[in-house]
C-alpha cells in the first residue's frame, strides 16, 4: 500500500506551502535518512567550510566521534553521492575526501543551520551572546555562493535570496 503525503483539508493561510503533487514518501524524512545523522552535518561542514579532508584530521576536528562511526558517516556520504574519495597517494595511502555536486547542493542547508544557531543560539554561539544574521557574519559575495544560486531546468532560483 503506497503511502501519501498528507493532502488533507488545510487552514488557507498554509494553503501556499502545500505541494502540488503527492509524495509517496516525505522528501524531509527521505533526506533525513542520510543527512539526519549523528555526526553527519559536521562532517560535511568540516569538508567545505574548514577544508578538512583527510580521515584523521576530521576525527580530531568533531569532539565525540569515534573513528568507527566516522568511518560509517563516510561511506555512508559517499555511497549517497554526497562526497567522494580521491586517493592522492598509494604508499603511504593519502586520502582525501570532496564534496560532489550533490554534497555542495547540502550548503544552503548548512547556512540555515549557521543562521538559526545564529540567531536562536547566540548565548551558546556567541560570547556577547547577541543574535546575528547572516548578513552580518558573512559578505555579501560569501553570501550569494553559499546560499547556492543555482538555476534549475526552468529558469527560476532555488534558494531565495537570505
Amino acid at each position: 500500500m503506497e503511502k501519501s503525503f498528507p493532502q488533507e483539508k488545510v487552514d488557507p493561510s498554509r494553503e501556499l506551502f502545500l505541494p502540488k503533487m503527492e509524495f509517496v514518501e516525505c522528501p524531509i524524512k527521505s533526506t533525513l535518512g542520510v543527512l539526519g545523522k549523528k555526526w553527519t552535518m559536521l562532517i560535511l561542514r568540516d569538508i567545505r567550510f574548514r577544508g578538512i579532508d583527510r580521515f584523521n584530521r576530521l576525527l580530531e576536528s568533531v569532539p565525540g566521534l569515534t573513528p568507527r562511526v566516522l568511518s560509517k558517516r563516510l561511506k555512508e556520504l559517499e555511497k549517497e553521492g554526497f562526497i567522494e574519495c580521491i586517493e592522492y597517494q598509494k604508499s603511504p595511502m593519502i586520502v582525501r575526501w570532496t564534496l560532489t555536486q550533490k554534497g555542495g547542493e547540502t550548503l544552503p542547508i548548512l547556512m540555515r543551520f549557521i543562521a538559526f544557531g545564529s540567531k536562536w543560539h547566540a548565548d551558546e554561539v556567541f560570547a556577547d551572546k547577541i543574535p546575528r544574521t547572516l548578513r552580518e557574519l558573512f559578505k555579501p559575495e560569501t553570501l550569494e555562493i553559499m546560499l547556492g544560486y543555482e538555476e534549475n531546468p526552468l529558469g527560476s532560483r532555488i534558494y531565495p535570496a537570505p
